[in-house]
């Protein structure tokens, strides 16, 4: 019998480190990256019931903003279970009304929605009053392995240090 792994429940991590280290998204996309990261907090939005917010950009070279980042990885708390999944939900929709393919996928014994548009590949899932978003340019991550590399990295992220 196996297990799931534990999940971040409440509090979210402090640094990107604790959501996976530029080697671990080096790992999981399999191909060399810039080593750089970058942190950004998120506020409160009590109009969707988010208590929490913490985005970490990977891949980025010396001087290159966030939009420049080749990973994404984004995490929320929300004030219940009901509101976590309308934000997984309405992100859904917007990227589903531009065009995005959508299909379900794994993410450790959870399962999330990726979408695939033209120059990224988006994982939403959500676990309790968690949310989790991973964000790859499909210039580094092909559409086929957006899947099993995405999924993996949304594992990462959602399980505590």
């Amino acid at each position: 019998m196996s297990s799931t792994p534990a999940r971040i429940v409440g509090a979210l991590p402090t640094g990107c480190g604790k959501i996976a280290t530029p080697e671990e998204i080096q790992d999981a996309v399999g191909k060399a990256m810039s080593a750089g990261s970058k942190l950004v907090q998120g506020a409160p939005d009590p109009k969707i019931g988010r208590t929490a917010r913490i985005d970490c950009y990977y891949g980025l070279a010396d001087g290159q903003e966030i939009a420049d980042a080749q990973v994404t990885v984004g995490l929320a708390s929300y004030s219940d279970a009901t509101a976590a999944a309308k934000r997984v939900e309405s992100t859904v929709q917007s990227e589903k009304d531009a065009g995005a393919k959508v299909s379900e996928v794994a993410v450790g014994g959870d399962k999330g929605t990726l979408l695939v548009g033209k120059k990224v590949a988006t994982l939403v899932a959500t676990y309790q009053a968690t949310t989790v978003v991973v964000i790859a340019q499909l210039e580094l991550v092909q559409a086929n392995q957006a899947p099993s590399i995405l999924g993996r990295i949304a594992d990462r992220a959602l399980s505590p240090r």
